[in-house]
């Protein structure tokens, strides 16, 4: 972990995906974890600015794969989804762009 590495947006999706469901990390140690990672110098993280968006987000309430979708979909001017409880959560944070349920 000295060299210069790359973390993938799908990688980082996937570690905390086994941090909660193998380690069994509570929300706060996987935001310990991911802010580390993200401070680490000689670690590029693919769209630093999402991941922490994403964190954000999370720490808010947000599953982390709900709020890395969201916070990768800056550009657009809703989310489209078909879970109506990111949609729910999405509203009460006051998400933009916001979060539109698919029925």
């Amino acid at each position: 972990m000295r060299e210069r590495s790359f973390i993938s947006i799908t990688v980082v999706l996937e570690f905390e995906w086994v941090m909660r469901g193998f380690y069994k990390m509570t929300r706060a140690e996987i935001t310990q974890v991911f802010s580390a990672l993200v401070g680490i110098s000689h670690i590029t993280v693919e769209d630093r600015t999402a991941v922490l968006a994403a964190l954000d987000a999370y720490q808010h309430g947000l599953d982390f794969s709900d709020a890395l979708h969201h916070a990768k979909s800056t550009r657009c001017t809703a989310l489209l989804s078909f879970d109506n409880a990111f949609a729910k959560r999405a509203k009460v944070q006051g998400l933009v762009p916001t979060v539109e349920l698919l029925v």
